[in-house]
């Protein structure tokens, strides 16, 4: 997700990166997360504005993960806005990264724009992805999808727990 400034003309360069299991698996390597069959791209473009350089564009699509009560695959829509300028290390302003967050420090003649791809994604992730809002999730006792087949597994135990719970009061 590299871009030579000296590409980036009067027009700006156009910035059209599809997102690949294997850029997240190394971008974001704690994410249990693939990009869904319907894909997850950056689209956006990057501009000259003055001697810095603007990034802007959209980061669409989803992301399967596993459900967090069930595990089975939960699809989560992306849809963030994406907005960062670009300073040289060059131009003596790299105390503005400190004040902004929307402002990245550069070296050299290229511009990455991966780690901010990278946040945008780890922003848009849920902490407990869902593969549906009333997901049953798994039975703590067979470890059978609830929400495939209806399970009495915990009823039974309870059922059995108080029948053995007479026995506890017994004294010998």
């Amino acid at each position: 997700m590299r871009f030579k400034i000296n590409q980036i003309g009067d027009e700006g360069l156009s910035a059209d990166v599809p997102i690949t299991a294997e850029w997240l698996a190394a971008a974001c390597p704690g994410l249990d997360a693939r990009p869904a069959p319907s894909g997850l791209a950056f689209h956006g473009r990057l501009s000259k504005s003055g001697s810095d350089y603007l990034l802007r564009g959209t980061l669409e699509g989803a992301l399967e993960t596993p459900c967090a009560r069930c595990l089975e695959p939960a699809r989560v829509v992306i849809d963030a806005q994406v907005t960062v300028t670009y300073v040289s290390s060059d131009a003596g302003r790299a105390e503005l990264e400190d004040d902004d967050p929307d402002v990245v420090v550069f070296a050299g003649s290229d511009i990455d724009v991966g780690d901010e791809v990278r946040d945008e994604i780890s922003l848009a992730m849920p902490q407990s992805a869902l593969c549906t809002p009333n997901c049953s999730g798994l039975c703590p006792v067979c470890g059978g999808n609830r929400n495939l087949v209806p399970c009495d597994c915990v009823e039974r135990q309870n059922q059995a727990q108080s029948k053995l719970a007479a026995l506890g009061r017994l004294k010998v």
